[in-house]
C-alpha cells in the first residue's frame, strides 16, 4: 500500500493529523504572545522600578535651588516618593501623614491622584480610601482648580460608604470618568502640582520645620 493510498483508506486519521498539526501551531503562536506580552510587562514594572530609585535619590535631600529648577513629573514624583518612604518607616503611617505639614500632604495625595487616575477617575477611588481621599479632595480643589474638583467631589461622595444622600451610580460614573479624560487631555496635573511645590519649596527642603 503507498503513502497516498493508506492516506485515502485512513483519510479521518489524515484530518486528525492536520487538526493537531493547527492546534498545535495555534497553542504555540498564543503561548509565544503571551511570553512576549509578560515580559513587555515585566520590562515595564523593571523600568519603572529604575525610576523610581533613581528620582527618589535625586530628590532625597533637595535644595531649593534643585527644587526651582526641576522639571515637573520628575520633582512631583521625587518629594512624593521621598515622602512616601519616610511614611512607611513609622509605626503609625495615618499618625506620621497627620504630622506632615499642608504642603506635604497635598503633594502626596496629589501624586497619588494622577498616578492610580491615569486609566479613570474611579480608579483612585477604588484603590484608595480616607484620609488620602480627603486630603487629596482638599489639594485637587487648592492646586488643581475648579474643573478638576468638581468631577472629583462628585465621585468621593459617590464612594464615600459613609455618605447616605449620595448613591453610587455606574451610570453617573461613567459619565464623569469620560469627562475627567477630556479635562485631564487638556489640563498638565503635574505642571500645576510642580507650580505648587515651587511656590512652597522651603516646605520640602531641610528648613521644612518653618511650615509646622
Amino acid at each position: 500500500m503507498t503513502v497516498l493510498n493508506a492516506f485515502i483508506e485512513y483519510w479521518y486519521l489524515t484530518v486528525i493529523l492536520v487538526v493537531a498539526i493547527v492546534l498545535t501551531v495555534f497553542v504555540s503562536v498564543k503561548a509565544a504572545k503571551a511570553a512576549k506580552k509578560s515580559r513587555s510587562k515585566r520590562e515595564k514594572i523593571i523600568e519603572q522600578l529604575r525610576y523610581e530609585n533613581k528620582t527618589r535619590a535625586e530628590f532625597a535631600n533637595p535644595t531649593a535651588q534643585q527644587i526651582l529648577s526641576a522639571e515637573p513629573e520628575k520633582l512631583v514624583d521625587g518629594i512624593a516618593l521621598n515622602l512616601q518612604t519616610d511614611l512607611e518607616k513609622q509605626a503609625d503611617m495615618v499618625a506620621a501623614f497627620e504630622n506632615l505639614s499642608e504642603p506635604q500632604k497635598y503633594i502626596y495625595a496629589l501624586y497619588y491622584f494622577i498616578t492610580d487616575s491615569k486609566e479613570k477617575l474611579s480608579e483612585f477611588f477604588k484603590k484608595n480610601g480616607k484620609p488620602l481621599t480627603g486630603t487629596a479632595k482638599e489639594a485637587v480643589e487648592s492646586v488643581l482648580g475648579c474643573k478638576v474638583y468638581d468631577l472629583y467631589i462628585k465621585q468621593y461622595q459617590a464612594f464615600d460608604s459613609e455618605n447616605e444622600d449620595v448613591s453610587l451610580i455606574w451610570t453617573e460614573i461613567d459619565a464623569s470618568d469620560a469627562a475627567f479624560a477630556e479635562l485631564r487631555a487638556e489640563t498638565d496635573f503635574y505642571e500645576l502640582a510642580a507650580a505648587y511645590i515651587k511656590t512652597n519649596y522651603v516646605c520640602f527642603t531641610a528648613e521644612c520645620e518653618e511650615c509646622d
